[in-house]
């Protein structure tokens, strides 16, 4: 039987599957010090059992170098195709606990990460000096995007806006004002704004949270009902509680699908100019998240005759999008 001891080397996880290649030499100390910091972050009574578990293993791998590594070695390469990463200056909304905070530190980024977990910011301030690198991270009030925000809280000037696998867990009113400030941010600054790992509300299959097909399109009550009685998750909220109506907020903390019209809202479709999307090269999309190529056809179709037509990279089940203002 393993020990966490054993969880104290880079070896033992790349042995565990795909690792990008410079995480591979990571210090000694990131794996003691991060494994450690981790689990003792677990609300469980039980974490020192769960995490030599197969599901407890499979979530500090997540913690420690998938997450870390995916950024590094596809969203930092499909950025690097239209933005040069050295130098530049990002702004990273929903860092977390740092993973792809530190992918974009390693291709020479300087980012200022912005969180409203206090415990992922602990793990992401540990994070970077643990791997080597810097970035400033700022804790936000939980409930800072309840109402408008104003740019000049936000002192750049910035290069690029980063949501990465975040605007899913935003309520409605939360994604419209977040998006009204990096409309704000790049009008100012002439930044652009990167989606990323962003499951779209059109997707024929929730691939993200429910695992159900067109769950993301129904309206909140019927989705939290079908998921009550179909999710094979049972850590899906619609299986954690009892349906009452303030739970529907939880479909949205736990993950619900974003589509062109937050952006069309908040930013105006017609202003908007796609610099990369999930169909260019390095995508993500090209090879996950259940791609459907004969419907994503199709639902571009549709898109192309709208007015203002509706850019092709809104159709994939992920939304990866690299945006900017049209002069």
């Amino acid at each position: 039987m393993q020990s966490l001891e054993d969880y104290f080397s880079g070896e033992f996880w790349s042995a565990q599957g795909w690792m990008a290649p410079w995480l591979k030499q990571a210090p000694p100390a990131y794996w003691r010090e991060m494994t450690l910091a981790i689990v003792a972050s677990l609300k469980r009574k039980d974490r020192d059992q769960y995490v030599l578990t197969d599901a407890g293993r499979f979530f500090l791998r997540n913690q420690l170098c998938l997450r870390l590594s995916q950024a590094s070695d596809a969203f930092v390469p499909w950025l690097e195709q239209a933005v040069p990463l050295k130098g530049a200056r990002i702004l990273e909304f929903g860092c977390g606990t740092g993973s792809s905070t530190a992918g974009l530190a390693h291709a020479g980024a300087n980012v200022r990460g912005i969180d409203i977990q206090g415990k992922s910011l602990q793990l992401a301030r540990k994070r970077l000096p643990l791997l080597g690198y810097e970035a400033t991270f700022t804790e936000a009030a939980a409930d800072w995007l309840s109402k408008p925000l104003d740019a000049d809280d936000f002192r750049g000037p910035f290069d690029l806006i980063v949501c990465y696998a975040m605007l899913e867990h935003l309520l409605v009113p939360e994604r419209l004002h977040l998006l009204s400030l990096c409309r704000d941010i790049m009008a100012r600054d002439g930044a652009i704004l990167a989606v990323f790992e962003t499951p779209n509300r059109f997707a024929p299959f929730d691939w993200h949270s429910s695992k159900l097909s067109f769950l993301d399109i129904l309206p909140d009550e019927l989705a939290f009902e079908y998921a009550r009685r179909n999710s094979a998750r049972g850590d899906h909220p619609a299986r954690r509680h009892g349906s009452v109506e303030n739970d529907y907020q939880q479909l949205y903390r736990f993950g619900r699908g974003v589509s062109w019209h937050e952006f069309d809202i908040a930013i105006g479709m017609g202003s908007l100019e796609v610099l990369l999307d999930g169909y260019s090269p390095k995508s993500l999309g090209q090879k996950s998240y259940h791609p459907e190529p004969a419907f994503e056809d199709a639902l571009a179709d549709i898109f192309a005759r709208l007015e203002p037509p509706v850019p092709k990279g809104f159709c994939r089940p992920s939304l990866e999008l690299l945006l900017k203002l049209k002069a």
